[in-house]
């Protein structure tokens, strides 16, 4: 008896499914590192390289930030769309500001700059150039006490006082100490530095005291948060290096120091420059 139509087809199919053949069905993912968008739904992107040195390097198949419902782009940086970074970098960014606002309700992180999407220099910058900085606004308040979104980033004094001409503004203590906290103790993007002057550092570190912070925790801020030698003092912002991914060295470098968090084992010849070299 000669086979029906259908039965050629079901042998048709089972012959396609058991060799592996190609079929009509499409997957959208790509192998590689993984993404957390703003929804939280993680998606399968090519992993990011960074290459060279923060102040010096580029970016390979870098990963935008996006904005969500906890983290803004300031506007004053917003159209020159400088927001790509390695896929460590981002994904802690996002975790950082879901968690200040889990923790601390109704404010927003505001967010400079990063790098451009295949690194390399900025204009304004002498680092950024791979993916691993960023550069942070300060959590700030109104004459109100109301969470501030700001158009750029604003300096504060000793007593967390706005400078003109944004004196109205505060420094929200509780806030700017919940995201270092939450940086420095990150356990996949290992933060090497935070830039910020030193008369903030010590406020922030006073706050943790009160707010009853680990020993561990204030030990890690109090050595990555550094008022850089020269240049920008950074009383407006923070300005935040991770150490190279593990999987992109050799290609990326760090440079000391490295500190008892630096993932995996610091190069063998570290440069002795000045630390702070390239900060900005």
């Amino acid at each position: 008896m000669r086979p029906s139509r259908l039965w050629l087809w079901t042998l048709s199919l089972l012959f396609v499914l058991a060799t592996g053949a190609p079929t009509f069905v499409h997957s959208q993912r790509v192998a590689g590192a993984s993404q957390t968008p703003r929804h939280g739904r993680r998606v399968r992107t090519p992993p990011t390289t960074s290459v060279g040195f923060a102040f010096r390097g580029r970016l390979r198949r870098g990963v935008l930030l996006e904005e969500s419902p906890t983290l803004r782009y300031a506007g004053e940086y917003r159209e020159g769309g400088n927001f790509y970074g390695t896929s460590e970098l981002v994904n802690l960014l996002q975790r950082a500001a879901a968690q200040v606002a889990r923790r601390l309700p109704g404010a927003r992180l505001s967010i400079g700059e990063l790098s451009r999407r295949n690194g390399g220099p900025i204009s304004g910058h002498r680092s950024h150039q791979n993916g691993r900085d960023v550069d942070i606004a300060f959590y700030m308040r109104d004459a109100r006490e109301r969470a501030f979104d700001p158009f750029g980033f604003a300096n504060f004094d000793r007593n967390g006082h706005g400078l003109a001409p944004n004196e109205s503004l505060t420094f929200d203590d509780a806030r700017n100490w919940e995201l270092v906290s939450r940086l420095v103790s990150d356990a996949d993007a290992r933060v090497q530095y935070i830039f910020v002057a030193e008369t903030l550092k010590q406020r922030l570190l006073r706050t943790a005291r009160r707010r009853h912070a680990s020993r561990r925790i204030l030990e890690r801020a109090e050595a990555v948060m550094v008022q850089p030698t020269h240049g920008h003092p950074h009383r407006n912002h923070f300005h935040v290096r991770i150490y190279c991914p593990p999987a992109d060295r050799p290609l990326c470098e760090d440079r000391e120091p490295f500190h008892a968090w630096y993932p995996g084992t610091p190069p063998r010849a570290p440069h002795a420059d000045d630390a702070a070299a390239g900060e900005e």
